[in-house]
């Protein structure tokens, strides 16, 4: 290959990582809608349960046997459940539903 052929070939990489940079990087546009998912306390089974921060295995099970005596409606309700106090509540109260979505 010739000095002019390789100089060719370094301009044509550079432009082309340069071209790649712009349209790659270039941002999207258009609307996404993405819905965050929410646990319906009432209905949720223990593994959507653990989805929540801080609920594991065992404080799900808590949920769910709490559920069979009592009547779960709020997050506040959470708070008869052993393991559970405000705090916890207050930081889970923007991942629970109120009412079921169909999915």
């Amino acid at each position: 290959m010739t000095l002019y052929g390789a100089n060719l070939v370094f301009v044509l990489l550079i432009l082309g990582n340069f071209l790649l940079l712009i349209f790659e990087s270039a941002p999207i546009t258009g609307e996404t809608r993405v819905t965050p998912y929410r646990v319906h306390l009432p209905t949720a089974t223990t593994a959507e349960l653990q989805l929540l921060p801080g609920v594991g295995p065992k404080t799900a099970t808590r949920i769910v046997e709490y559920r069979l005596d009592h009547e779960i409606d709020s997050p506040d309700d959470l708070t008869g459940v052993h393991g559970i106090g405000e705090m916890t509540v207050e930081g889970l109260r923007q991942l629970i539903s109120e009412e079921q979505i169909d999915q």
